[in-house]
């Protein structure tokens, strides 16, 4: 679910960034970008908040729009209002400040509403990240990329989908080649569900009289 397990790969890439923070002489270098706040960047950004390792840094949510804005802070600072240490901030106001660049840059937006998804993650490595790149570039992907024909376990070495002849899990794949191609990395997250939300929500609610119907060790993909 959206816990720990989630933050736990990406403190993996970030935490290594942490000695370098501080090392340039600009302080926006010690920021964290989260570009895209739903369920997942929420969540990250809240976690980020309050785990230890990164009580020196501050975050900044990056959006589309300002929709959302609200709340957003409601969920992670449980304010109307920024914090010293987080603010939310439109794509377009990030990038009017060309000087300013994130020492770690987490892309988790998903690709509805992008003309071009591996236009948009190449954007943001180029244009948000340190061009020094002394901290972590990690594109969220998703493990759906992978071709799996027989139902197997898969692993880093796994043959993907086609991008040509699957276009969906495509946009996917050419976004991980270019966080890659610039010096980040792809993390390939297997399912996005908290309590309430995901596949396992929907068929406990569909089967709420006669319960969940199937095999003990079925499996829901999430």
């Amino acid at each position: 679910m959206v816990s720990a397990m989630l933050l736990s790969p990406l403190l993996t890439l970030m935490l290594a960034s942490i000695a370098t923070a501080f090392s340039a002489p600009t302080t926006a270098k010690a920021d964290i970008a989260v570009v895209g706040c739903g369920v997942l960047g929420t969540s990250l950004c809240k976690q980020l908040l309050s785990h230890p390792d990164f009580a020196s840094r501050s975050i900044t949510a990056i959006t589309k729009s300002t929709a959302r804005h609200d709340d957003i802070r409601k969920q992670v600072l449980q304010s109307d209002v920024d914090s010293d240490r987080f603010a939310v901030k439109t794509l377009d106001d990030v990038l009017e400040t060309p000087s300013l660049a994130f020492q770690d840059v987490v892309f988790c937006a998903p690709p509805s509403g992008f003309d071009s998804y591996p236009s948009a993650v190449k954007e943001a490595a180029e244009k948000l990240w340190a061009i020094d790149k002394s901290g972590s570039f990690v594109f969220t992907s998703s493990g759906g990329v992978y071709e799996g024909l027989d139902g197997e376990t898969v692993d880093e070495s796994s043959p993907t989908l086609d991008p040509e002849t699957n276009p969906r899990s495509g946009r996917m794949i050419y976004a991980e080649q270019e966080a890659i191609a610039l010096g980040g990395c792809a993390l390939r997250l297997a399912g996005l569900y908290t309590l309430e939300r995901g596949a396992h929500s929907y068929w406990l609610k569909k089967c709420q009289e006669t319960g969940v119907q199937g095999r003990e060790d079925g499996i829901v993909n999430l």
